[in-house]
């Protein structure tokens, strides 16, 4: 069981006394990968391909600015055609074009999650994919 001293996180101290790094880490995961979600679901999409790119590049660059976010990445995929026709015609960003991974760092834990949409689920699944202990290794920032 690990803890962070409320000298490096001063909001520790309004969590349970019971929550370990691990726990926290997976929270702070949680709130990251559903920041990306409802940032971006029911947007218009941007009409370029590059313009989709750079949109995934600027959500990903404001979560890693939350705090013990090491590592985001986020992908979007064009929406499939909506069926409306002339000046009003683009589409929207839905659950199954947002694909996201975050890397979070809180004391001695790290925690990789992932947002995906599960066609088996027909559901866009955040979930835990790595945690654990934090590796000593050097990390490199994606975006």
């Amino acid at each position: 069981m690990w803890r962070v001293r409320s000298s490096r996180d001063p909001a520790a101290a309004y969590f349970s006394s019971d929550v370990t790094d691990r726990e926290r880490a997976a929270f702070e995961a949680g709130i990251a990968l559903a920041t990306v979600y409802h940032a971006l679901v029911g947007l218009p999409a941007p009409r370029t391909d590059g313009e989709l790119e750079s949109l995934a590049r600027g959500v990903a660059s404001v979560v890693l600015s939350q705090p013990f976010r090491v590592e985001v990445e986020v992908r979007l995929r064009r929406p499939k055609g909506r069926g409306r026709k002339g000046p009003y015609s683009y589409g929207e960003i839905g659950p199954s074009e947002i694909y996201a991974r975050v890397k979070v760092r809180y004391g001695e834990a790290e925690v990789v999650g992932e947002l995906g949409f599960v066609r088996g689920l027909n559901y866009p699944l955040m979930r835990i994919v790595e945690i654990g202990p934090r590796s000593r290794s050097p990390r490199r920032v994606k975006h």
